[in-house]
């Protein structure tokens, strides 16, 4: 709640690991968008971005997400684009990769990325026709992008605005 609370807490943490650092996270308003792509190891797929109805920071699994994004520049989405692609491509990615951004005045953030099938795969891969989970699999089991017939970059979007809603049970 305040700097004392502060100290105290990184006073405990330390106490119990001198070998594990603290980490403090800051709060990053913007708006949030998502990625999923497929890497080859040569190339990355995008088939699209989703943007966050939401303030940043709600689960990408309890937003409301747009496709394609309404209030992302082209040139911020390509740099989401080129992030995630450079991403996978420095980690050897076989197969699906997902990561989140936050786009603000000041930039483009990469806040998370995780080289597995994320909750949004699925949308994104019916809205877009990109048959991901298929993609994916052949890639993860040696297959080309070029081989299956597709080739890098982010996708073409679609001619409708699609939208994510989350269901609870």
């Amino acid at each position: 709640y305040g700097p004392d609370d502060l100290a105290l807490i990184i006073q405990r943490a330390v106490a119990v690991d001198d070998e594990r650092p603290v980490r403090i996270d800051a709060y990053l308003e913007g708006l949030e968008i998502d990625v999923d792509a497929i890497s080859d190891g040569v190339d990355v797929l995008v088939p699209g971005l989703i943007e966050h109805v939401e303030r940043a920071g709600v689960h990408s699994g309890d937003s409301i997400g747009l496709y394609p994004p309404q209030r992302i520049s082209a040139a911020d989405q390509f740099l989401i684009v080129d992030a995630i692609t450079r991403v996978a491509l420095a980690i050897d990615v076989r197969g699906l990769i997902n990561g989140q951004f936050i786009v603000r005045d000041d930039g483009v953030y990469l806040l998370e990325v995780n080289p597995r099938a994320s909750r949004t795969v699925p949308f994104i891969s019916k809205v877009t026709g990109v048959p991901m989970i298929d993609l994916a699999t052949q890639v993860a089991l040696g297959a080309t992008l070029r081989e299956l017939g597709w080739a890098g970059g982010v996708v073409e979007p679609r001619p409708f605005i699609a939208v994510k809603a989350p269901v609870f049970s």
